[in-house]
């Protein structure tokens, strides 16, 4: 699901940070915001933030901005803000962040790539998430009308381009958000926060787990890669030299996973390993690659949040997502979509964990060399089969409790094929699910859809075949055998030079990093 992001149009701030900018001494409460004050550089925006610990405000899809924004000026029932001020004066948004980040985006053009977003992303913003953003906009705009229009044609209703929009400029000026105010110190307000967030949109889990634990090292770690260094630093009050280093380790994260952020649906090639980068599921996969990297399970004690911890957490994340996919020498080239996606091209977040513990625990078992040994009839069965990791997640509740026996489940494949790699993806399978853990495994794919003479494919089958006939043309390494990410590959010689191999274009052949320059030494 792709979703807009308004992160930058209200800030994030710690409740309890001090400021001579303001004062709480003032108790008169605005109990109604205008669109006055919605404007960027009005007194009360300028005052506007939201916890340190919020999540991202990117939970909402193009459709549902533009509905927000539309039952506004319909002067239509809109849920009232919630906001607590602090004794230096800021203003934090408790419950609203999505309500007042839409107003703002279309009152202040912004919907994640105009100059408030800019600004705050250091220029630094996806191609997927300006795309979002354009669609929004561009959304908004028919719907209602920009904001710069709708002011015009108060002055001059003949500019409007319907009854609709000479309505709205009418009313612009008596619409107004209701406020609700919460009493009490910064206590008060995190729980505040945390029981009505929890019973509204619920805060995930891996995000309720970023907020109790927001001064410990991988949550600092995550926060940084998820936006790629940029946005509100978590870090600030690190050293300069350990600031440089968090910045340019979660830069080097963030293009591992996503790419440039843009992922083209019929290009397999494009699909990045850590899915879309515009989702509302961007956090939890990101914090859960750092627990994962660095072996932080479920109820232990992690690291503390200081400057080494969290470099160091960043660096261990980083090598085992460049042994993944990078230019490293020491790199498989895994391509995303193999192992990373359904047929129809959805992001299986259960398998992109598993994988990342099963080649985690083949660096530190020295059993890499047994993988590329297999990695050609591996990467067959698990494409073949990759229905199966579904219903392991379906097992065991949910991704981040199922990726451990995901694990089990590629360690097993490989075992089986170490020992008689002449085996059939069929006869692989059929010797996996005669382990007691597996035995729930079912092969038998049921197609729902129904087959008629003369009939048309539907939307989704023919994603299927597209996607499969795209698949079994891509190159594969010619000393392993598995399927080539094109942007991990290196140009080998067929011969080796120590062996008298020359440079002639005939003896020049594309491999895997790894292959080419480890396995095949």
């Amino acid at each position: 699901m792709k979703t807009v992001t308004l992160d930058a149009l209200v800030p994030r701030e710690d409740f309890e940070i001090i400021s001579t900018a303001g004062s709480s001494q003032n108790t008169r409460n605005k109990s109604t915001l205008s669109i006055e004050d919605l404007k960027y550089d009005s007194f009360f925006f300028s005052a506007l933030r939201k916890p340190i610990f919020q999540r991202e405000t990117n939970e909402w899809e193009p459709v549902k901005v533009c509905a927000m924004i539309e039952s506004f000026v319909k002067g239509e029932l809109v849920p009232a803000i919630i906001l607590w001020r602090n004794e230096s004066g800021y203003i934090f948004v408790i419950d609203g962040a999505h309500r007042l980040s839409s107003l703002g985006a279309w009152i202040n053009d912004d919907y994640g790539d105009g100059v408030i977003s800019n600004e705050y992303y250091g220029n630094y913003i996806s191609a997927e998430q300006k795309e979002i953003a354009e669609k929004t906009r561009e959304l908004v705009n028919n719907n209602i009308g920009s904001f710069n229009e709708i002011i015009k044609i108060t002055r001059n209703s003949q500019l409007a381009k319907s009854d609709f929009q000479v309505e709205i400029s009418k009313n612009l000026g008596a619409l107004a958000l209701q406020v609700q105010w919460v009493d009490g110190d910064a206590n008060k307000a995190e729980d505040s926060f945390l029981r009505i967030n929890q019973s509204a949109t619920k805060i995930s889990d891996a995000e309720l787990e970023l907020i109790q634990k927001r001064d410990k090292a991988f949550a600092i770690a995550a926060r940084a890669i998820v936006r790629a260094g940029k946005g509100y630093q978590y870090w600030s009050a690190f050293t300069e030299e350990k600031q440089k280093e968090i910045l340019e380790l979660s830069k080097s994260i963030y293009n591992i996973l996503f790419g440039n952020g843009k992922i083209q649906v019929d290009d397999i090639n494009s699909y990045s390993i850590g899915g879309y980068q515009s989702s509302n599921m961007t956090l939890d996969v990101v914090a859960q690659t750092v627990k994962i990297c660095n072996g932080i399970m479920k109820g232990s004690d992690a690291l503390s949040g200081d400057e080494k911890q969290v470099v160091k957490c960043l660096k261990n994340t980083e090598k085992i997502l460049k042994y993944i996919s990078s230019k490293e020498p020491y790199s498989l080239g895994i391509h995303p979509f193999v192992y990373f996606y359904s047929d129809l091209g959805k992001h299986k977040v259960g398998s992109y964990y598993g994988f990342i513990l099963f080649i985690k625990n083949l660096i530190l078992n020295k059993r890499i060399n047994e993988f590329i040994s297999v990695r050609g009839k591996f990467e067959e069965v698990i494409y073949q089969y990759n229905f199966l990791v579904q219903q392991i997640i379906r097992r065991w509740r949910q991704s981040k409790k199922a990726y451990v026996h995901i694990e089990k489940y590629f360690l097993a494949i490989m075992d089986i094929l170490l020992q008689d790699d002449k085996l059939n993806p069929e006869q692989v399978i059929a010797k996996v699910r005669d382990d007691g853990e597996f035995k729930y495994l079912q092969i038998q794919i049921v197609d729902n859809e129904e087959t008629t003479l003369k009939g048309n494919y539907s939307r989704g089958k023919r994603q299927q075949i597209k996607l499969k006939a795209l698949v079994e043309n891509l190159p594969k390494c010619p000393i392993c055998g598995g399927y080539m990410d094109t942007k991990s590959i290196s140009i080998d010689h067929i011969v080796r030079k120590q062996d008298g191999g020359s440079n002639s274009f005939e003896n020049g052949q594309i491999t895997h990093l790894y292959c080419n320059t480890t396995y095949k030494n």
